[in-house]
């Protein structure tokens, strides 16, 4: 299914227009690509956070991601103009434009010790079509659906995005499953272990993720701010996400600077040691060049959420 959609709109992108990596990228100042989130480093974040973004994607592009001991990440985006596709290797939980998902805090304090990215076990699929594409206003619908390796079930997604003169907006509201072990693990809010608590090893739980999304772009400028909502059964508090981010093209250099506040029960590390911190938060700061209208590649920093170093890369064929 993924494979023919990915046909098709590659094969409407020959008959769309010419080549104009403008197009391909929203990052020489196309004032209707990616929707509501125009300050995202990539086509896939942007994706991540309202599929309804990725509307106006055309050709067919492939973005890695490389951070040492970790595997590649990878992304695939197409689309003719008007209607776009993504297919992602993993649905972003536990980076710094995503949410936070459920996670023990004991395998959360090893990884980050030993530097590694959140072990996500999820295939993200989304499509974006333009309503409405006109000077000062803009609609468009987007849809999605996450799978879990584990549970096997579609997930389903929709999202609205668009623009209203110097506005953008967005809102996004998708299922999720959850599946973690619980194995021998301590509650440490309650010191009593998981696996007593729930009669069981494992723990599956339904959830609902609900994002809005506002923001503006005056020339190569632009700023978001993205609220992300989830309500678990496995925490006393809901968790909720707010994402301040901004990017400046200057000639063919990308620059993005963005804040992140969260507040969850998730604990918090530092110095390899875990503290009770319901409000964390965390910066995020890219550079990115742009070689070629088929060529663009930089460096990020806290992508994952582990006060990292990455290298990006993003090629349209």
């Amino acid at each position: 299914m993924v494979a023919l959609l990915m046909i098709l709109l590659r094969t409407l992108s020959f008959s769309y227009a010419e080549d104009d990596h403008c197009r391909y990228f929203k990052y020489c100042g196309s004032s209707s690509s990616q929707g509501s989130s125009k300050s995202a480093p990539s086509a896939s974040i942007a994706s991540s956070l309202n599929p309804g973004n990725i509307s106006k994607i055309k050709g067919l592009g492939v973005e890695f991601s490389y951070q040492p001991s970790n595997p590649v990440g990878y992304a695939i985006v197409t689309g003719n103009g008007k209607l776009g596709g993504a297919l992602i290797a993993s649905s972003g939980d536990n980076t710094f434009f995503g949410n936070r998902a459920i996670e023990i805090d004991d395998v959360y304090l090893q990884r980050r010790v030993d530097n590694k990215r959140y072990k996500n076990k999820k295939l993200h699929g989304a499509i974006g079509l333009s309503l409405i594409d006109k000077s000062n206003f803009g609609l468009d619908l987007g849809l999605s659906a996450k799978r879990h390796s584990e549970i096997g079930r579609i997930n389903p997604g929709m999202g609205v995005s668009g623009k209203l003169y110097f506005l953008n907006f967005g809102y996004y509201v998708y299922k999720d499953d959850a599946k973690i072990a619980l194995n021998d693990y301590t509650n440490p809010y309650s010191g009593i272990p998981y696996s007593l608590f729930y009669g069981s090893e494992t723990y599956e739980e339904k959830y609902t993720v609900a994002t809005l999304t506002l923001g503006t772009k005056i020339k190569n400028f632009a700023f978001d701010l993205a609220a992300i909502k989830t309500d678990y059964k496995f925490y006393t508090k809901p968790t909720s996400i707010r994402i301040y981010s901004s990017s400046y093209l200057f000639k063919s250099v990308l620059f993005n600077l963005a804040y992140r506040q969260e507040e969850s029960d998730n604990l918090k590390e530092k110095d390899g040691m875990l503290s009770i911190e319901r409000k964390k938060s965390d910066i995020y700061g890219g550079v990115q060049y742009m070689a070629s209208k088929n060529l663009m590649f930089g460096v990020a920093y806290n992508a994952f959420l582990l006060n990292e170093y990455s290298a990006n890369l993003t090629l349209f064929l």
